[in-house]
């Protein structure tokens, strides 16, 4: 017989906070960079259901090898209400082969995405105080801003968004619990003014940052699933790091930019210097100067999934969370 542990969003978030997260997306950065963590080839497969009347399926699958476990992320899109939907990672356990749990991916997905952003941007940013600006006031945004607090020495937190009182409500949640000024800014040119770190976390479909618009050793972080950064940011960059080339030339600024025509997929991989797990791990450097400007695109791969996933179940184990099923 075997248990199949199956955790709930409380569950997961009784299982991982902020310095839990950090340490997590380290590791597992590291160990993909020594060929220990791995995405499936191809590393995310869709199965469009919509003409049967249902929605489309993203199946996204990886191995952690510190972690000893493989496992399969789980999505629906039917559309607008994609948030709504139930998300699970399902997660093997390496030493008996078994299936060992399913876990509830919406504050999953967006702690980890947080995660992988803050170790990407401490990794590629200038030392000393910086002013940090960030685009979106979400669920992930909520998720990074105690993660910059801990991996940066802030100057200055700007943040923008679409509605002022997104702007409003989400300084006063967060500036108390900084040890720097937060400010919102409503214009997005202002808000990359002389920033050191520029943070896109938006579901924005048009660029929010420009060319031009960068100081000398910026870096800029996107994050978003559409095209906030114009392709001449890019053009401006010299140095172009990516956490998984495969799928940030589809989604994101990659395949925005390829599908407009700026450059081919196959020129755009070749355009990328470096992938962020190994700058983490050290095998090649993120910035080369002080004066770099440093593109980065972090959108979040499965192998991250996994890694937070298995660790849920074995936090949830101690704890005694989660709901567990008898297999036959």
């Amino acid at each position: 017989m075997a248990n199949l542990r199956i955790l709930g969003e409380d569950d997961v978030r009784a299982a991982i906070n902020a310095d839990t997260a950090l340490d997590l997306a380290r590791r597992t950065l590291k160990d993909q960079a020594d060929g220990h963590s791995t995405l499936s080839s191809p590393s995310a497969m869709v199965l469009d259901a919509t003409t049967l009347g249902g929605p489309r399926f993203k199946f996204k699958a990886a191995a952690v090898g510190h972690l000893n476990a493989s496992g399969i992320r789980l999505l629906s899109h039917p559309g607008p209400t994609a948030m709504k939907t139930c998300n699970y990672s399902a997660v093997y356990d390496h030493s008996g082969f078994l299936l060992s749990g399913l876990v509830s991916e919406q504050f999953l997905s967006r702690i980890r995405t947080a995660a992988f952003g803050a170790v990407a941007v401490e990794a590629l940013a200038n030392s000393g105080q910086l002013t940090v600006a960030l685009f979106g006031t979400g669920g992930i945004a909520k998720e990074i801003v105690p993660m910059l607090n801990r991996v940066l020495n802030m100057k200055q937190l700007r943040v923008n968004s679409r509605r002022a009182e997104s702007m409003q409500s989400f300084v006063a949640e967060h500036a108390p619990t900084l040890g720097c000024p937060m400010l919102a800014v409503p214009d997005g040119r202002e808000m990359v003014k002389e920033a050191d770190v520029v943070i896109t976390l938006t579901e924005s479909k048009t660029p929010l940052v420009f060319s031009g618009t960068l100081k000398a050793g910026a870096v800029v972080c996107s994050m978003g699933s559409y095209n906030e950064l114009d392709y001449g940011v890019l053009r401006e960059a010299d140095r172009f790091i990516v956490d998984d080339s495969d799928f940030a030339a589809e989604m994101g600024e990659g395949g925005a930019w390829i599908r407009q025509g700026h450059l081919t997929r196959e020129a755009f991989v070749e355009r990328v210097d470096a992938l962020a797990c190994e700058v983490i791990a050290g095998s090649k450097p993120g910035r080369l100067a002080a004066s770099d400007r440093i593109v980065s695109i972090m959108q979040g791969m499965a192998i991250g999934d996994i890694a937070f996933a298995a660790y849920a179940l074995r936090k949830a184990e101690n704890l005694g969370r989660g709901k567990v099923v008898e297999l036959p």
